[in-house]
């Protein structure tokens, strides 16, 4: 009985841990780290201060998408995604941008979908 009761404590504190650590991870930003997706993408030297510049935009945008109501960080913070995505399709090669696709959606699920 006792370690019916340790197990079923140890299981709350988690769940609760969990959702505390939820609500926290949707307020911040997800940061690119552009020296990574250099060598991830194996961007041309042509191409990495556009993506740099790209990147900067996209956290600018997110962090815009912070402010307000919950609804609206919603919709901005998804607003802001596609917007990143719509530009770094110009700036990257197919092969490129299809490794970029698949990296921000696995971030993005990983964040906010939890």
């Amino acid at each position: 009985m006792k370690r019916l009761v340790m197990a079923i404590s140890a299981l709350l504190v988690s769940v609760t841990m969990s959702f505390a650590q939820e609500s926290s991870l949707g307020k911040e930003p997800f940061v690119v780290n552009v020296p990574q997706l250099v060598s991830y993408l194996e961007l041309r030297p042509s191409q990495i201060d556009e993506v740099a510049m790209i990147n900067d935009y996209f956290m600018e945008k997110q962090s815009e998408s912070l402010r307000g109501s919950d609804k609206m960080r919603d919709k901005r913070m998804r607003q802001a995604v596609f917007g990143n995505l719509k530009l770094m399709k110009k700036a990257l090669s197919a092969d490129q941008y299809r490794k970029y696709v698949a990296l921000i959606n696995v971030t993005y699920n990983h964040r906010w979908r939890l």
